[in-house]
């Protein structure tokens, strides 16, 4: 029973307040960029726990023979918790404990429970799906691509993931959940059926700026179309469907703009499609509608994968997958200024710590010619190795910084096959494209992470970064 409910905690961890976030633009001019490793800040201990009689009867419920205060005192003396992530409000944290999962918002902790206490009907039992099935499984998924996605204040943390359409129990069903960090309760926003044959997730979302609504993307083909916005008001706990679509606009993370409307992408490189591209839902007299904004290439080169905005800069940055499957290519651009820029393919050369700009067609002509070059080779080769033909290093992973001002970058290259594969971790100040290299941990190291059971992740939410390697997670900070 004690292993049960061990595995069910297993979810997350919020707690206290943390410094401002770091001003990277500074540090890049500073000289020598270096990554330290900082230790842990979070002693909690079990006094620190308030455990409510509605958590405690619904764990209950799940063990009835477990001691909750006994397994935390047990938890807490082997060591201290590690830091999956950090909220950029400054004021919460995710933590994981052994197999513990615990929620403190401004210094108060609570276990986090399938609280029923606000929230849509559990018609089909999501509640306790969702808290069993992601027990132990919340830390390989810590940043906002497939994991946590905080509200301005910290207050509430919401969950997506396109990639349980894919894999795990009762696949391609992920109902929007929303934690209340103050309470620890689940608050489901609306039930899905658990029938099999409805295969449909949460696979983006984010909060407003003013912390009232979550909007979500719901996946998955169903009598709702392909896609659906949906917006739900925290305060009164209405949902609202906004748009149904039957494009694949749905890969997180989603943005909101300055002007209220809402940047996503859409990842398909294997459809023939015209170009690859971002999309815009806008609202207009009471009306959404979603827009697709034409990319400088055709989809089988470019294919937004992932998506970053800062509204603090107003720079908007794409990570482009290819036909290759691999990311050579990025843009970064203006939403604001009539996305000015998104017509640019940008490629971290394979020589040189620089950024190369070309036109799509340039891009489309490296691409076919690393094709072309390997047309030898057997039917069944790796489209990587047709990537390492490409004269530019491939991007494995990618965060903004807190103000906007930078990409952090995990690259490889190939340009000295005798020398094998080259790995750095690069800044990219999107001002002028200039790069630095920076020092720390091993970015091999960053990229294996993900072979090793965790999903290779780097969040930069505050001064402090949390980076997924083959070591683990561990936490950073600029010197």
């Amino acid at each position: 029973m004690k292993k049960l409910l061990s595995l069910l905690l297993c979810t997350a961890l919020l707690c206290a307040a943390l410094p401002a976030a770091a001003d990277p633009d500074a540090a890049f001019e500073a000289g020598t960029l270096k990554l330290a490793e900082t230790a842990t800040p979070y002693t909690p201990a079990v006094s620190d726990f308030e455990l409510t009689d509605g958590m405690l009867a619904a764990l209950k419920e799940l063990a009835p023979e477990t001691d909750v205060s006994a397994m935390l005192e047990e938890a807490l003396a082997g060591g201290p918790p590690t830091v999956l992530s950090l909220a950029p409000s400054g004021n919460a944290a995710i933590l994981e404990l052994a197999g513990f999962g615990v929620c403190c918002y401004e210094g108060k902790y609570h276990v986090i429970w399938p609280g029923a206490d606000r929230g849509a009907e559990d018609t089909y039992g999501n509640r306790k799906d969702f808290f069993m099935r992601f027990a132990g499984k919340y830390r390989t998924s810590i940043d906002d691509y497939s994991g946590v996605i905080w509200s301005p204040d910290g207050r509430y943390v919401a969950v997506s993931n396109m990639y349980v359409l894919f894999a795990g129990p009762k696949v391609g069903i992920l109902p929007p959940m929303v934690i209340d960090a103050a309470t620890g309760g689940m608050i489901l926003l609306e039930a899905f059926p658990t029938d099999q044959s409805i295969r449909r997730t949460v696979a983006s979302a984010c909060f407003s700026r003013d912390g009232r609504y979550l909007y979500y993307v719901v996946y998955g083909r169903s009598e709702d179309g392909r896609t659906r916005l949906c917006r739900c008001d925290l305060a009164t706990g209405e949902t609202e469907t906004l748009l149904k679509s039957e494009e694949r606009a749905f890969m997180p993370p989603l943005r909101e703009l300055a002007d209220g409307s809402l940047l996503i992408s859409d990842d398909n490189v294997t459809r023939l499609r015209e170009y690859g591209t971002v999309f815009r839902y806008a609202e207009k007299d009471g009306e959404w509608t979603l827009e697709r904004i034409e990319g400088p290439a055709t989809v089988r080169y470019v294919s937004p994968n992932r998506l970053f905005y800062s509204e603090k800069t107003g720079y908007a940055v794409t990570l482009n997958r290819t036909l290759l499957r691999g990311i050579y290519s990025f843009q970064v651009f203006r939403p604001e200024e009539d996305f000015a820029g998104f017509d640019r393919i940008l490629c971290l050369s394979e020589e040189k710590d620089e950024v190369l700009a070309l036109t799509g067609a340039e891009f489309e002509d490296a691409v076919n010619a690393a094709m072309d070059q390997n047309s030898d080779k057997p039917s069944d080769s790796s489209s990587f190795e047709t990537g390492d033909l490409l004269p530019y290093r491939s991007i494995e992973y990618a965060v903004m910084s807190p103000d906007g001002s930078c990409l952090l970058a995990v690259t490889n290259s190939i340009a000295d096959p005798m020398a094998g594969r080259a790995w750095d971790l690069l800044m990219i100040r999107l001002s002028d494209l200039a790069v630095r290299k920076v020092e720390g941990p091993d970015a091999r190291s960053i990229a294996l992470g993900a072979l090793l059971g965790w999903r290779r992740a780097i969040e930069w939410n505050t001064d402090t970064l949390v980076i997924v390697s083959e070591a683990g997670v561990k936490t950073y900070q600029f010197e």
